[in-house]
């Protein structure tokens, strides 16, 4: 099987746990050692900068694992709000297998780069109970999320799911039409599924088309 490049940053320390607690979406500290779960890092007002796979390593050691290109980020941000503490990082790249784009797209799990840029919050993706512990303490983008997700707020767009005929191809960015009106843009394209983001307003299942490919609009349900 391929692999590709992932980014690894390892967080160690009496304090690993506690602080990234405070940083990350995900409730860290109820992972038991050697068990992993996914989790977002935001900015203050809860645009996604990063989505990883926490693993807790260690009694005193957490694994953050992601695509890569954006462990100096995820690095950079979280040495920053450091503070004094008993927290030591080490960061390497790591050879995984490589995840078939088909599979991907047909699961609905979003992509950084692709689905997840500086202006997507959690709730627009789809994958909010998956990654957010809505019984754990504040962490940076906190306010913002539970905000959306108490007041069950619609976001401005949300991921969706295109499915079309296998014959046919879509490609990414073009437009997605719903009864004469562009409302939204594809994403991830695969064969006979894709992804995309529909504006609020539009509800699914619906059918669509794009570039004359005829299309059904589907929720995002990840596995």
């Amino acid at each position: 099987m391929p692999s590709v490049d992932h980014d690894l940053v390892i967080v160690s320390g009496v304090d690993a746990g506690d602080y990234l607690q405070t940083q990350l979406t995900q409730d860290v500290l109820a992972l038991h050692i050697g068990e992993s779960a996914w989790s977002f890092l935001l900015e203050p007002k809860s645009e996604i900068i990063a989505l990883m796979q926490v693993t807790r390593a260690g009694d005193a050691e957490y694994t953050l694992e992601m695509e890569s290109g954006s462990g100096d980020t995820v690095r950079r941000t979280i040495d920053e709000l450091l503070g004094r503490m008993d927290i030591s990082f080490e960061q390497r790249t790591v050879a995984v297998d490589a995840e078939d784009e088909q599979s991907r797209v047909e699961r609905g799990w979003p992509r950084m780069g692709h689905e997840i840029d500086g202006s997507v919050t959690p709730v627009m993706t789809g994958i909010v109970a998956e990654t957010i512990g809505f019984d754990k303490g504040c962490y940076t983008g906190q306010e913002f999320v539970a905000r959306v997700h108490y007041r069950d707020v619609a976001p401005p767009k949300r991921l969706v799911q295109l499915v079309f005929d296998e014959s046919e191809r879509l490609s990414e960015n073009s437009p997605i039409v719903v009864d004469g009106d562009g409302v939204g843009t594809v994403t991830s394209a695969a064969r006979g599924i894709a992804l995309g983001y529909l504006k609020r307003g539009v509800d699914t299942p619906a059918n669509g088309t794009v570039s004359d490919v005829a299309i059904e609009l589907r929720a995002i349900r990840p596995s």
